[in-house]
């Protein structure tokens, strides 16, 4: 069995991202910076909860990508279907 991460970092380096998630990896990168600059400024680690606010808006904001690339993907889809039904 693998060793379980210790520090905050580790456990935000080891989230298993789909490849090809760019805006999940940039956002975990983010995060990542923000904890090395945490430590740099001589900071303890801040609390695992405290990640949930770092990561809230970066989230909310990659969701509201994805909700409109799905919007749009819709509404392509309906239209390549009505193309092929007047074939």
């Amino acid at each position: 069995m693998s060793e379980q991460p210790r520090s905050t970092a580790e456990m935000v380096a080891a989230w298993p991202l789909p490849q090809g998630a760019h805006l999940a990896d940039s956002v975990r990168r983010a995060l990542l910076a923000t904890l090395e600059a945490t430590v740099e400024e001589g900071y303890s680690e801040p609390p695992p909860e405290s990640l949930a606010t770092l990561a809230l808006g970066p989230l909310l904001i990659m969701l509201g990508r994805l909700e409109i690339d799905l919007a749009d993907a819709r509404t392509r889809i309906d239209e390549l279907e009505r193309a092929l039904g007047t074939r």
